[in-house]
């Protein structure tokens, strides 16, 4: 069985220089779980994001993890600088190899649009090839997103790797464990996801909690 590529490239926060947040957490998780093959960048620039994403190999089936500030689907990578418009992102995420993501998730605030999730998702899938895409509606506390964000990769993503070795499936099954595992908290953080399932895409949840 091949090992589960998770590619996590972070901004610098608050300034031009390194501040690593999540690095910390996720040499943690790869050295727990062996079966993940590990890769983490940082990043300033949307220029950053789109040579990064076209190095992942073609058909690796990658997880793309991305951890910024975020607001009103602008990606926010360093000190207020540099801000990525959505369609400045979706072309940089454009750049992948064929097969080369087959999830990506946000750790950011405010990158889904609340009232029009499928869409917003619908438009990160169809730049990346990708059959997952999840992220948050809202401002989110960094802890508690975190957490969650680890909990995606573990009992969503490297469960669902495992069954792929190479072939694309469906992760609708260990999704809705894994949302009725986090409800509570997913729900509070205003998480959303995208899946492609076999009769075509399903929404996690399907009401957000203000709706």
């Amino acid at each position: 069985m091949k090992k589960a590529p998770v590619v996590v490239l972070e901004g610098t926060w608050w300034s031009n220089h390194e501040v690593p947040q999540v690095l910390p957490y996720f040499e943690a998780l790869s050295t727990s779980y062996r079966q993940i093959d590990f890769s983490y960048r940082t990043i300033r620039k949307n220029d950053d994001i789109a040579y990064y994403v076209s190095r992942i190999s073609k058909g690796s089936e990658a997880l793309l993890y991305i951890a910024c500030h975020g607001e009103n689907k602008e990606l926010v990578p360093s000190n207020n600088k540099d801000r990525i418009q959505e369609h400045q992102l979706l072309e940089a995420l454009g750049e992948a190899k064929t097969g080369a993501i087959s999830y990506i998730h946000y750790g950011c605030c405010e990158m889904i649009d609340t009232d029009d999730r499928r869409a917003c998702h619908g438009r990160i899938m169809d730049a990346t090839g990708a059959i997952w895409s999840s992220g948050y509606t809202q401002y989110v506390d960094w802890f508690r997103s975190m957490f969650l964000d680890l909990a995606i990769i573990k009992e969503v993503f490297i469960s669902q790797h495992s069954t792929i070795d190479g072939r694309k499936s469906q992760p609708k099954k260990t999704a809705t464990t894994f949302f009725n595992d986090y409800n509570q908290l997913s729900r509070s953080l205003g998480f959303s996801a995208l899946m492609k399932v076999s009769n075509g895409y399903e929404l996690l949840p399907n009401r957000l909690q203000s709706q």
